[in-house]
């Protein structure tokens, strides 16, 4: 029989699996939130890790601290994996697994296909190449990072569905892990934006307040920003906020000991809350200047915040977006120091080009990716997906 649906008209679901989340991972928790929003049935059983887990932050300790990490993910995720499998015999739903997914749908790709649930997956980036890669926590290439990224496929390919954030990251996935491509989907991220819409618009007064969020990693180009911030001249009128650590802090670090460059810099991580509060008294944010490769495939979160909170952008040139979203307004340039600080110099004296790009930013969120989009495209997503459970035709 045809699952019920409810006012949303969408079938009930379920989550499951080890999630995480908190100011550094909110896609999950804000996509089970707007789904609640308009009506959808939800059954959450998903084991959350503690809101200041940070993934990375965990796994970047010795050997004994990383079994640690990956030993609570493995064996949480195979718990989960015997939970609904049980629940799905009694009450069979279409099942959710936020990030990290693999840590469950491992366990699952050694389960009978006629036992499983119909299974969605938050893929959203790589935990191969976030760890082997960005991180360096591994050799991308040797026996441990090889490793690592045959689990995240065999986890991946079990999915019905598997949900990135933007075109060049779901070319790479279906690519790398060999994935059927009528399965994988670039769709929006989910923010909690109610709070970011609240910010009023924002006039340059004074110096341009530039805001950094993000981990210093080689993603996001630490390099290239610290010798941008260098580059910039001290009558430009231009104070640097960054928020943030990672690997590459040191970096940052230097920065502060020179004596014309105007910065500041909260280290750690900070809520939502307080989040919010930055953006509101920035002017201009900047995104990710990796230049290609992983840089080029995404659209991160902080991006999402900046213009839903109506802030003028500088990001890098080459970028991607989620399916059949149009380019953003931001402000680009390739990831070389001299043309950010001259970006930044031509925005500090504009104040109206400030103004006008913060509001043109808010428009372009709420119609390509905010609430209304996001549940479009889940609807689209859910449309290719069974009916019913799942045959009984074996593995």
């Amino acid at each position: 029989m045809p699952e019920p649906r409810g006012s949303s008209g969408l079938p009930p679901l379920r989550c499951a699996g080890i999630g995480v989340h908190g100011s550094g991972y909110p896609n999950a928790v804000n996509t089970i939130r707007r789904l609640r929003a308009v009506g959808v049935d939800i059954d959450d059983r998903v084991d959350w890790l503690p809101a200041g887990f940070q993934l990375w932050k965990a796994a970047r300790g010795g050997a004994l601290s990383k079994l640690r990490v990956y030993w609570r993910l493995l064996h949480g995720g195979a718990r989960a994996a015997l939970r609904v499998c049980r629940i799905n015999r009694q009450d069979p739903r279409v099942t959710y697994v936020p990030y990290p997914a693999p840590f469950l749908l491992w366990w699952l790709s050694w389960v009978p296909r006629r036992w499983r649930p119909t299974l969605v997956a938050d893929a959203y980036i790589s935990i191969w190449d976030s760890a082997a890669r960005d991180r360096a926590l591994m050799g991308s290439g040797g026996f441990v990072g090889r490793l690592l990224r045959m689990f995240e496929g065999r986890a991946l390919r079990t999915a019905n569905a598997v949900l990135v954030d933007t075109v060049e990251n779901r070319r790479w996935m279906i690519a790398e892990f060999r994935l059927d491509a009528d399965a994988v989907f670039a769709i929006p991220l989910a923010i909690e934006d109610t709070p970011l819409l609240d910010v009023p618009p924002r006039r340059v007064n004074g110096a341009l307040r530039v805001l950094y969020i993000g981990t210093f990693v080689p993603l996001h180009g630490i390099d290239v920003l610290v010798a941008a911030v260098r580059t910039v001249a001290p009558a430009a009128g231009i104070h640097f906020h960054f928020i943030g650590d990672g690997q590459d802090a040191d970096k940052v670090e230097t920065l502060l000991t020179i004596g014309d460059v105007r910065i500041t810099w909260e280290r750690g991580w900070i809520d939502h809350r307080r989040i919010v509060e930055q953006l509101a008294g920035c002017d201009v944010c900047l995104g990710v200047f990796g230049g290609p490769n992983k840089a080029a495939r995404v659209l991160p979160f902080k991006l999402y915040l900046a213009l839903a909170a109506g802030r003028a952008v500088v990001t890098q040139d080459q970028y991607s977006l989620p399916e059949g979203v149009p380019a953003p307004p931001f402000s680009t340039c390739a990831p070389d120091p001299q043309l950010i600080a001259e970006h930044l110099t031509a925005l500090a004296q504009d104040a109206d080009l400030v103004k006008r790009s913060g509001e043109a930013g808010r428009g372009y969120y709420l119609q390509w990716l905010g609430a209304e989009p996001f549940l479009r495209r889940w609807r689209e997503v859910l449309a290719t997906l069974p009916a019913e459970r799942p045959s009984s035709d074996g593995a």
